[in-house]
């Protein structure tokens, strides 16, 4: 690896930024350095604006990095729903019904890749929080580590943080065998060695990469966070696609021979989309009829369950044992848990139904716990942690004679029933945004800080300080781009490094064709706004317990 291809030493996007530069073929955009962003003091919460001065007096009662979305994701797997995505394409006639899918992108190869860069980004800026200058207490990984909820995704992301070696491959380990392959002659894939004409590559201007399809199947070695790390359970984490529970027959199919990546020309795309999103697994079966890709099987690609999820956290090499799930979580199969750092308190939430379903939700015996541990810490800053923001916890599915589930706006009660709680801390959504929940005839409220994806554009992480100041306290969130270059350099590119892949990856993403016309420099998709990055919030501190 030569020098100029060497990982860029992390910085935060308070000192340099990551935006699309001039279109040119295809309206295909690289990415260029811009200035930094200073953080946007938000006064939502607080009486008045903070002091000037507010830093020189900032004591940090807990430093954070959280990493969001990361989707390690076995791309060759029959398990994934590829084909769905092709009606959220532009030229959809169902497009403005129906939205964005999210089952297919083109940059979904390089998942492996780009959670390593970011965790070497993470350990990077360890040592030194932006804001306080404190070293990072621990990292918090708010749901969807994998994508489709298989064995060898679980396996891998937790062997990536804990600095393990890892192999991003699956089937038969001498060939690619999915629909980015040469053979497969469907123009909606983007096929990044030649081989059939798709439109990412003539329509869009997506380049051609030589021999990356064996470059990203190469076992590395992880770097590891360093740190001690906490997980939160994800839909991705626990469903197909996130969406349907992987039961009866679909368990074998996703490690079985077929795959299917076309689907039939008359099949009615609608009707398929609403089967889908209502876990009603027998509506894939239609999809059969289509296009079908012999793969190679692999009992790897087996589904697991909730209890499994969580049993395979204390097969690790990090800290905690765990990760935060405890021997009460293994007893009983929940995945929500407390801890203490200091005088913090941090509440981890699982807001996956698992009834099927892509939006959240929890059942009452959680809400009853969460209750309970908010009354017992009135007088100490609770965070909340979970995959779900509050807005999309609207999924009532569920069985005849299944307890209820609760949603939305019964949990917001809850919650600003309790001022202990201060921020709560997610993502699910894939964009950043910060948001202030309070109810505006009381004082009190919290901080919602959703931060984006690590598959989708911008692919970032946040470092959170929470920190004690004269005059309350504040939440500082600070946006942190991946240890990846800056850019990918066409032909030059160093397919055996993790971080040159990341950055195509990275590029690919603002490149998405689905979204593309919403990237600017400004931000925009799920790099959202300025007053959504890089924040101050400030916080009323002491509160009167509710």
């Amino acid at each position: 690896m030569t020098a100029d291809h060497a990982p860029e030493q992390p910085v935060t996007t308070g000192r340099r930024r990551l935006i699309p530069g001039e279109a040119g073929e295809g309206g295909y955009r690289r990415l260029v350095a811009a200035d930094g962003e200073q953080h946007v003091v938000r006064d939502d919460l607080s009486g008045g604006s903070l002091p000037a001065a507010w830093r020189r007096s900032a004591r940090p009662l807990l430093v954070i990095a959280q990493l969001s979305d990361t989707h390690v994701m076995d791309h060759q797997s029959p398990g994934r729903a590829e084909l769905l995505d092709r009606y959220s394409d532009p030229d959809s006639p169902v497009r403005a019904d129906i939205g964005i899918i999210g089952t297919y992108r083109a940059q979904e190869l390089f998942t492996y890749q780009v959670a390593e860069a970011m965790v070497r980004a993470v350990r990077g800026t360890a040592a030194t929080a932006p804001v306080s200058g404190a070293p990072i207490d621990f990292a918090v990984v708010t749901g969807d580590a994998t994508d489709n909820c298989q064995r060898n995704e679980l396996r891998a992301y937790i062997d990536l943080l804990d600095g393990n070696r890892v192999r991003p491959d699956s089937g038969d380990p001498q060939r690619y065998e999915g629909v980015a392959g040469r053979d497969v002659a469907d123009e909606r894939y983007w096929h990044p060695e030649g081989g059939a004409p798709d439109l990412p590559r003539t329509r869009y201007g997506l380049p051609e990469v030589p021999g990356v399809l064996t470059a990203v199947r190469q076992p590395f070695r992880a770097t590891g966070l360093g740190l001690p790390w906490y997980a939160v359970h994800g839909n991705h984490d626990n469903m197909l696609q996130g969406t349907v529970p992987a039961e009866g027959w679909l368990a074998d199919y996703m490690s079985g021979g077929m795959k299917i990546v076309t689907p039939p020309d008359d099949i009615d795309a609608g009707e398929a989309l609403r089967r889908f999103e209502t876990s009603e697994a027998e509506g894939l079966i239609e999809l059969a009829r289509g296009t079908r890709l012999a793969v190679t099987p692999d009992p790897g690609r087996m589904p697991v369950t909730r209890a499994w999820h969580v049993r395979e956290h204390f097969a690790t090499t990090g800290r905690p044992v765990g990760h935060g799930y405890t021997g009460r979580n293994l007893d009983d199969g929940t995945a929500y848990y407390g801890f203490d750092h200091g005088v913090v308190r941090c509440l981890v939430i699982d807001t996956v139904n698992p009834h099927g379903g892509w939006q959240g939700s929890i059942d009452e015996t959680q809400l009853r716990w969460l209750a309970a541990e908010l009354t017992a810490a009135p007088a100490r800053p609770v965070l909340l942690f979970s995959h779900h923001p509050l807005e999309t916890l609207v999924n009532d599915t569920r069985p005849p004679g299944a307890d209820r589930r609760v949603l939305a706006a019964e949990l917001r009660e809850v919650l600003l029933a309790h001022p202990c709680v201060v921020a709560w801390i997610n993502g699910h959504t894939h964009g950043h945004a910060v948001t202030a929940v309070r109810d505006d005839a009381a004082p009190g409220g919290f901080w919602q800080v959703t931060t984006a994806s690590h598959i989708d554009w911008p692919q970032q992480a946040r470092i959170i300080e929470l920190l004690e100041t004269d005059s309350g306290l504040v939440l500082a969130c600070t946006v942190i781009d991946s240890a990846a270059p800056t850019s990918h350099e066409g032909d030059r590119i160093h397919l055996a490094d993790p971080a040159d892949l990341a950055a195509l990856a990275r590029e690919i993403a603002a490149n998405d064709w689905q979204v593309r016309d919403q990237i600017t420099a400004e931000g925009g998709a799920g790099a959202a706004a300025a007053a959504d990055r890089n924040v101050a919030l400030p916080v009323d501190w002491p509160r009167r317990p509710g």
